[in-house]
């Protein structure tokens, strides 16, 4: 599955950095939810690499140009079309169908995070990955069912749309806490969101 391709780039880059994942401060400054969407860019950036993709995603602490497409988080455009499309119409924007989707939800709230899913279901892309965190498992299992339940309740999840992942952090988690014990990872399989087990730590 494409999907746990995606994924283990992720979890390649995040234990590639050898830090944990109760970030304290982040390049020096003390650890925000905008420092934490700022170093899940960093690892988008990873990932777009081995993937052999350009991402667009917004940067505020950078001067020059970037953005978001369609006010997604992150998107993975293939470097090939990305390039051929640029040199074409000497524009930055290549109308092309991108190979992945990622959104980062920085707030504790459902609602956000349940917008958040839906807005990358709407996109047309083989994998999307809705990263987002919660305090304690308890919750993060309660999110997990509740995010299913806006799947279920508007039909966004056809056999034929592509992979789906959502990985939520758990807050709670002490300082030494590994990239496996941060993260819990659900992939929809069988009409609803199946956690994958035996993650790499």
């Amino acid at each position: 599955m494409r999907g746990r391709l995606w994924l283990k780039y992720f979890t390649d880059i995040i234990n590639s950095r050898k830090i944990n994942l109760k970030y304290k401060k982040y390049h020096g400054k003390k650890w925000t939810p905008s420092k934490w969407t700022d170093f899940m860019y960093d690892i988008m950036d990873g990932v777009g690499k081995k993937m052999k993709c350009h991402v667009v995603h917004r940067r505020t602490e950078k001067k020059e140009y970037s953005g978001e497409y369609m006010d997604i988080d992150a998107f993975f455009i293939d470097n090939a079309e990305y390039e051929l499309i640029k040199k074409k119409s000497k524009e930055w924007d290549p109308f092309v169908l991108p190979r992945a989707v990622v959104e980062l939800e920085n707030n504790f709230d459902v609602k956000r995070i349940s917008y958040a899913l839906w807005k990358i279901l709407c996109i047309r892309a083989p994998i999307r990955v809705l990263i987002c965190y919660q305090r304690g498992s308890g919750k993060v299992a309660t999110l997990k069912k509740q995010l299913e339940d806006v799947i279920w309740r508007g039909s966004l999840m056809k056999g034929t749309d592509g992979d789906l992942l959502v990985i939520i952090g758990d807050e709670n988690k002490d300082e030494e806490s590994s990239y496996g014990d941060y993260f819990t990872v659900f992939e929809w399989r069988n009409d609803r969101l199946e956690k994958i087990e035996g993650l790499e730590r």
